[in-house]
């Protein structure tokens, strides 16, 4: 598969992550499919580094039960081949009190026989665990580190 169908590959798992649609999702994916999201696993237990296609159907069930409307725009995509690199600008909204959060989403991809076997991703952690919880939490998580910097 070229670019162009490696590409296409990339964007329909990315639209049908954001749009809850599983099946479509997992075709996209090989069966040893391996993902790894860089985020602190204490907050978000459903990410780190997931193997095999389960973990897909899970994070979408996740998301699906925290947001009531998930949108997206892929806003960058690059393709070398069977990598693909991707940047997309999410916008949840929260389920429990309506709010909207937002987040850039780095992800990194690569396919073998035009599905996804590798994924990587990452985002700002820290700001969106801030607009989750609708307040600025820099001045504590400063005076700590700081404290903890000191000899």
């Amino acid at each position: 598969m070229g670019d162009d169908g490696n590409r296409q590959c990339v964007l329909a798992f990315i639209r049908a992550y954001y749009e809850g649609d599983a099946a479509t999702a997992l075709a996209c994916c090989a069966d040893d499919f391996d993902s790894i999201t860089y985020a602190p696993v204490d907050l978000f237990p459903h990410l780190g580094h997931k193997h095999g296609k389960a973990w897909v159907t899970e994070a979408i069930a996740i998301q699906q039960q925290r947001y009531s409307s998930r949108k997206h725009e892929v806003v960058f995509i690059a393709a070398d081949g069977p990598k693909i690199a991707t940047m997309t600008r999410a916008a949840l909204t929260k389920q429990n009190d309506g709010r909207v959060v937002q987040m850039d989403v780095a992800e990194f991809f690569r396919l073998a026989n035009g599905r996804i076997v590798e994924h990587r991703s990452f985002f700002d952690s820290f700001d969106f665990v801030q607009q989750v919880l609708g307040h600025d939490l820099s001045e504590s998580f400063a005076a700590s580190v700081r404290g903890a910097m000191q000899s």
